[in-house]
């Protein structure tokens, strides 16, 4: 449809059905000036397009024309009307260069003086922790025992004989190296052994690897030496440091012979008894939390045995029937509580940071035929 033919399409359709503009302004409520200027295509005299496009399409209606062919011819007579503005006609402006290359040049200016920087700041760095490495400290042994935090590369001088000889803890990694006259010694966390400075098979020197924490020589490690035989003597014995060696002493404690166990080898201080008065033996959990890192081993009557490294935050849970015993390399790091049936529990203490603590838990017989349950030291 040409959209000039708009206004006489309608006058051609209101003509042939024989209407007047009066007559059709009463039946659709159209202003007789609105309806005339439709016909005479005059739509400036409309408020705004959309009203123009409501009266068209209502007109149309009425009328039986095709409405949406009207509309569609009335938006090309608008678009017709409409000025191309003339940016749209001329071709695009080309953008200028300079600003892009000296964005980039900036770009590379600020680049290159971050990697300068880096540079000149990374020497001073360097040297730093090359002075930290050489940053060791050597002790001498002028006691019967000594016991440090030492770092790697810390050494050790031993008086003995014509001469001092030194030890040094080269490596702390899975296991402590102590490089000695006679070679090199490795050592896990909680483990001790001898050292025979003279090849004499008479050893000189006890080590016992207190704490460290593995693949973290930063922490540093606590190693305790302690003088033997001929050292010993030389540096002055005391009795503080010949009891430093710990061993285990087994005890007899199992349910069937649980009467046996009143006069049985049992250790020789009683820390405290946990639950008493009862009427028989019942199984007992052990929890224990790590405040701290710590090797930690426990055998669960007398067959069930597990030993770890924990770290801080961990926690374990174990059952006995009849008795525990318990071993750590740092009692301070571990909060052991004891659980028993009925919802009873009991905290036990089992010692000092750094301290190595062992522990013996089991039920025994009073005289009266009451059951206690008692946590006992191994000497």
């Amino acid at each position: 449809m040409n959209p000039i033919a708009i206004g006489d399409q309608l006058r051609s359709a209101r003509e042939s059905r024989g209407l007047s503009i009066d007559f059709i302004a009463d039946e659709t409520n159209i202003a007789k000036r609105y309806l005339a200027a439709m016909e005479n295509e005059d739509f400036s005299v409309f408020p705004g397009e959309p009203y123009a496009i409501g009266f068209l399409k209502n007109y149309s209606d009425y009328l039986g024309l095709d409405a949406a062919a009207i509309l569609h011819a009335f938006k090309g007579i608008r678009i017709q009307e409409q000025a191309t503005p003339i940016a749209e006609l001329l071709p695009p402006p080309k953008k200028p260069l300079w600003p892009f290359l000296v964005l980039g040049l900036l770009l590379f200016a600020a680049l290159l003086s971050l990697f300068v920087y880096k540079s000149i700041n990374k020497k001073p760095n360097a040297a730093k922790q090359n002075s930290l490495k050489t940053d060791t400290v050597q002790y001498s042994l002028d006691s019967p025992s000594l016991e440090k935090r030492f770092y790697e590369g810390d050494s050790i001088l031993v008086p003995f004989g014509n001469s001092k000889h030194k030890l040094t803890i080269s490596r702390i990694d899975e296991r402590i190296a102590i490089e000695t006259p006679v070679g090199t010694t490795q050592y896990m966390l909680g483990e001790e052994g001898i050292i025979d400075l003279d090849k004499d098979n008479q050893p000189e020197l006890h080590v016992f690897v207190i704490d460290f924490q593995k693949n973290n020589p930063d922490k540093g490690a606590v190693i305790r030496f302690r003088s033997m035989g001929e050292l010993q003597h030389l540096l002055g014995s005391s009795a503080e440091a010949q009891d430093t060696v710990l061993s285990e002493v087994a005890a007899k404690d199992s349910l069937d012979g649980a009467q046996a166990a009143k006069t049985a080898d049992r250790p020789s201080t009683q820390e405290t008894v946990v639950f008493s008065g009862k009427r028989s033996p019942y199984p007992f959990v052990l929890n224990v939390t790590f405040r701290n890192y710590a090797m930690f081993r426990h055998e669960l009557d007398r067959k069930d045995r597990e030993e770890r490294y924990y770290h801080k935050g961990d926690q374990i849970n174990v059952t006995a029937n009849s008795s525990a015993k318990l071993w750590t390399s740092n009692a301070a790091a571990c909060k052991l509580v004891i659980q028993a049936s009925g919802g009873q529990s009991a905290d036990v203490d089992l010692g000092a940071p750094g301290e190595v603590a062992v522990k013996h838990i089991y039920w025994s017989q009073a005289d009266d035929g009451s059951w206690y349950l008692g946590v006992y030291n191994v000497n």
